[in-house]
């Protein structure tokens, strides 16, 4: 059975460099090592950043943090409320806002650190550098360096020290 995935023209060969440079520990956990997303079974492997992510066949988006964020702020409600010590970010429910998710363990992480998305090219400048589309799912670095994903009527980002759940 094969799943679709919307990357980049280039996602193929990305996606094969990514297997080998995983398979042989190359590769590390920045979005500006161009290898490209890996698909194990039925997930979807890449970084974004120094957060190493990973996508599901339900939209389920993950993204262990390699530093612990000290706190997050989560949209609960129409109030922004700081979570604190943060591994690991989560949506998984059409219910409930990207929320922490304490028992990650490295569950979005491969050995040796998730492959780079493959750059993109801008036709404006305000178009994100690096994307990925899956499962109806979309995590990108905009522009600006801003990490983002969304699914399923949430999402969450970065820019600066603190991330943002919604």
């Amino acid at each position: 059975m094969s799943r679709a995935v919307k990357a980049t023209a280039a996602w193929v060969c990305g996606g094969i460099l990514g297997i080998v440079a995983g398979l042989s520990g190359a590769g590390g956990a920045y979005a500006d090592e161009t290898d490209g997303p890996v698909q194990i079974g039925d997930t979807v492997y890449f970084s974004l950043g120094e957060w190493n992510c990973s996508i599901g066949t339900d939209g389920t988006v993950g993204c262990d943090l390699t530093v612990p964020a000290a706190t997050m702020n989560v949209l609960y409600a129409g109030v922004q409320v700081p979570v604190p010590n943060v591994p690991a970010i989560l949506i998984d429910s059409t219910v409930l806002p990207a929320h922490p998710q304490w028992n990650s363990n490295g569950s979005h992480t491969l050995a040796g650190g998730n492959p780079g998305l493959t750059p993109i090219a801008q036709v404006s400048g305000h178009d994100p550098r690096f994307s990925i589309t899956y499962a109806g799912a979309t995590c990108q670095i905009t522009f600006n360096g801003t990490a983002v994903c969304t699914s399923m009527g949430h999402g969450f980002s970065q820019r600066g020290p603190v991330p943002f759940g919604y």
